[in-house]
């Protein structure tokens, strides 16, 4: 009788900003079982739990394009986990 410790163990996306941690199936821009659908940055990506398409996938987040740390797309995060450093000119 096997233990339930001898799980196969999962790929992990962790937000270094929020701590959000979730099993992830996919980092890359063109997801599985997607036809014509290319990320423009590579992703952690996700099947959509809440819908029996194989073609909805979820995006969790990716890695900061300046500092390479992960961050997700919740609205504390986002995709610029450097966001709060960068100064924009005004308008």
């Amino acid at each position: 009788m096997e233990s339930s410790t001898d799980a196969v163990p999962q790929n992990m996306f962790t937000c270094h900003l929020c701590g959000l941690s979730t099993p992830f199936t996919y980092y890359g821009q063109k997801p599985p079982n997607t036809r014509a659908i290319v990320l423009l940055e590579e992703c952690f990506v996700t099947k959509d739990p809440f819908s029996p398409d194989r073609e909805r996938f979820l995006i969790l987040g990716s890695n900061c394009s300046l500092c390479h740390i992960t961050v997700c797309v919740g609205t504390e995060s986002g995709f610029g986990g450097c966001q709060e450093k960068a100064t924009y000119p005004s308008a």
